[in-house]
């Protein structure tokens, strides 16, 4: 016993990744329903119903953690509640009690919810793989409705959502080279195709077999392009450079730190050089140039009015904009600043930058692993490109749950490097973790040297 406190870890503790696996049919297995079905009041849907439940599972292991000795802090545990809370604080602020209990509340809470429970259930490679095997089938799910969509000339599945919740048909289509921009049971077709790009890289970088992957893979790419929308190809794309640059530079330990320098310097110099940088990125990288020179304009007239208030926001209340503007913005960064202030925009950029940062109370010892390395590096990826979209995509919905999903992950596989592989109920290595890369490199060099003779 005292051999394990030195660890830092408890022989009372043990990662239910069993019990994880059932937890993820919850969410995200429930976002296979319309996003558009709503039960009792509008703000809550079927995925946020699913989310609330497995709650009850979520705080009870969270308990476990704290008094069996499996829990070491992690920066973002305090971050996400921290950014959740200053959210109720605004809306109570603006709009008193009845501010506490709309849609922004319940995004509030949710961020928090998921994010702990993908820190307590999936923030393991056992408990992480067993995410994966229920997002296989969400995907999959996803993808025929998407194909619906597209063959139906119309967002069949949102529709059949707003019939059944009684709600009016108010959805607008929009198309693209002649075909409906998919999104299935999703809320929009970008969030559709962004969600497809987070599987991608949450299954390329899975403990699957490499003819797996690539046949998952190869169903997400699907996804991304059904949805006919620049942002998810192009964030394909940003991730595949990664991924590639990541690969070549396998053995260089700074190679994160170089990355981020070297997207910094292009980005500083670019906009140092280029007389209307905004201009140019819009007219290349978009489908449609026409709508992004109108998120150029939303942005512009979002800074007026955080200016009127720029610590609390204004709550939900009508933006200043000219009369012709619609009142949707399509930034996830100016949504989280106008509603709720600076402050709320601070924290959460501090919360998607804090998942690899620990608090340990006293000095731990590291159980290193080479799929712990491999699945926070896959997660790292992911909130890059989630960063990179949040300046054209507002997330809401499912997408808002399933970033948090992203982040409580991560922080757990930063925490399972401090905690002993029977705490964290690590799988043997197997053949198929060796064949895609995520096996020990001892076992590695053993089935080389006998391969060879």
């Amino acid at each position: 016993m005292r051999r394990l406190a030195a660890r830092g870890t408890s022989a009372g503790y043990r990662a239910n990744s069993r019990l994880a696996y059932w937890i993820a049919w919850l969410f995200p297995g429930s976002l296979v329903a319309p996003s558009s079905l709503t039960i009792v009041v509008g703000a809550l849907t079927v995925p946020r119903i699913a989310l609330f439940l497995a709650s009850v599972w979520t705080f009870r292991e969270l308990w476990r953690k704290l008094t069996m000795g499996g829990y070491v802090p992690i920066a973002s545990d305090l971050l996400v509640p921290i950014t959740a809370i200053w959210m109720l604080v605004t809306l109570g602020i603006h709009e008193g009690a009845k501010g506490l209990v709309g849609y922004g509340a319940v995004a509030a809470i949710e961020f928090a919810l998921a994010y702990f429970l993908a820190r307590v259930f999936f923030g393991t490679p056992a408990g992480f793989q067993q995410m994966v095997r229920v997002l296989r089938f969400v995907a999959a799910i996803l993808v025929v409705t998407a194909f619906l969509d597209t063959i139906s000339g119309q967002h069949l599945i949102w529709t059949i959502g707003r019939i059944l919740s009684r709600a009016p048909l108010d959805d607008i289509i929009v198309k693209r080279f002649g075909l409906v921009r998919a999104q299935g049971s999703l809320e929009h077709p970008i969030l559709f195709g962004v969600f497809f790009v987070m599987c991608t890289l949450i299954i390329g970088h899975s403990a699957l077999r490499a003819i797996e992957k690539i046949g998952w893979i190869a169903v997400c790419v699907v996804g991304i392009l059904l949805p006919l929308s620049s942002a998810p190809v192009l964030s394909l794309l940003m991730s595949i450079a990664t991924i590639l640059f990541l690969r070549a530079f396998d053995r260089f330990p700074w190679r994160m730190l170089v990355l981020a320098a070297a997207a910094i310097f292009a980005l500083v110099t670019f906009f140092a050089l280029v007389d209307d940088p905004l201009t140019t990125l819009i007219q290349n990288l978009t489908y449609d140039p026409q709508t992004g020179l109108f998120r150029v304009l939303i942005w512009q007239w979002v800074g007026l009015n955080v200016e009127r208030a720029p610590w609390i926001g204004i709550g939900f209340a009508d933006w200043l904009r000219s009369e012709e503007m619609p009142s949707s913005i399509d930034s996830l960064y100016l949504i989280q600043t106008i509603r709720h202030g600076v402050p709320a925009l601070v924290l959460m950029v501090l919360s998607f930058l804090s998942t690899g940062v620990t608090m340990p109370l006293r000095p731990q010892r590291r159980y290193e692993s080479e799929r712990i390395t491999v699945l926070r590096q896959g997660l790292a990826i992911v909130i890059f490109i989630i960063v990179f979209n949040a300046f054209t995509v507002h997330f809401w919905g499912s997408t808002w749950a399933l970033l948090a999903i992203v982040l409580g992950a991560r922080a757990g596989l930063t925490e399972s490097i401090y905690l002993h592989p029977s705490t964290r109920d690590d799988e043997p290595p197997s053949s198929a973790l060796v064949g895609s890369g995520e096996g020990s490199p001892r076992v590695k060099r053993v089935l080389k040297r006998t391969m060879t003779g």
